[in-house]
């Protein structure tokens, strides 16, 4: 079985790696709370997600960019394919995968009753999960609310 993801939103996961690089690639987690302003429990969604992609170590209360984390920083599309391919191995998204393979297209209701049942409930989690599997290209989303595969699908 795979590791499930942290719901943490895009933006606040490469804002996490922004910060961590600008404090020289390494700092102490209560840190990152004294330089953005987001509460600590999305600090702490934002590094577990990060930290199940690979683009952060956690170590003794330490959060350390890794090579994977570092070259994000610096160029997002350089390694969108890498972290495409760490999310798809990931639950929710290898479900999402394996329902699309089994039906596609999907509707998106049934994308987010899946993803209900898999302990990401309610509109913030769904939607998060959903915006990291499109930016990532592992699903398009249609606009009368269907759910195929991606191009890194």
């Amino acid at each position: 079985m795979n590791r499930p993801f942290q719901p943490a939103a895009v933006d606040q996961v490469l804002g996490l790696l922004r910060v961590i690089h600008s404090l020289g690639g390494k700092t102490d987690i209560y840190r990152i709370d004294e330089e953005v302003e987001i509460g600590f429990d999305e600090i702490s969604l934002a590094v577990g997600a990060a930290e199940s992609l690979g683009l952060v170590a956690v170590r003794a209360g330490d959060v350390e960019l890794t090579e994977l984390g570092r070259k994000a920083v610096l160029d997002l599309d350089d390694v969108k394919q890498e972290i495409a391919k760490r999310l798809a191995s990931l639950t929710p998204f290898a479900d999402i995968l394996a329902l699309l393979r089994r039906k596609a297209p999907a509707p998106l209701g049934e994308v987010t009753e899946l993803l209900c049942g898999l302990g990401y409930c309610g509109d913030v989690a769904w939607r998060r999960i959903v915006a990291w599997a499109v930016l990532f290209g592992l699903i398009e989303v249609t606009p009368d609310d269907l759910v195929l595969p991606g191009n890194s699908a």
